[in-house]
């Protein structure tokens, strides 16, 4: 078995993202998606180290976010870009919608975002003010 990369979303990875890790770390990969609600960011950085992943991609809040780059610095953290398409499209079956790289998001409006890359995510700042 290969190296294990953590995918902590409750969607799976596109073919896209797949492939984009693959071509980082080579192709013989294990990733092990993780959905499941946390109750705190230990718990992120506990489930991660459970599968023997030092890799993982994250889509969660970007306070937690920064708790687990500032903590936890034996684990690479990625973010997926994603570059909207358009608004109000019509879900799969809008016309520029490409299931490799593309998802809909449901809401008010639907949106149509596009996997561009991914970052490594070394640090977050929060500045802030009184209001």
């Amino acid at each position: 078995m290969g190296k294990v990369v953590a995918w902590v979303s409750r969607h799976p990875p596109l073919r896209a993202q797949v492939e984009y890790i693959k071509r980082k770390l080579g192709n013989d990969i294990n990733i092990v998606q993780i959905s499941k609600t946390f109750t705190d960011v230990k718990d992120v950085y506990e489930s991660v180290i459970s599968i023997g992943a030092d890799v993982a991609v994250v889509v969660l809040p970007l306070s937690m976010i920064l708790h687990l780059v500032s903590n936890y610095k034996d684990v690479i953290w990625l973010m997926a870009e994603m570059e909207p398409v358009h608004d109000n499209c019509k879900g799969v079956n809008c016309p520029f919608f490409d299931p490799d790289t593309d998802v809909i998001l449901p809401g008010v409006t639907i949106r149509h975002l596009r996997f561009k890359k991914f970052y490594r995510v070394k640090d977050i700042r929060i500045v802030k003010e009184d209001w």
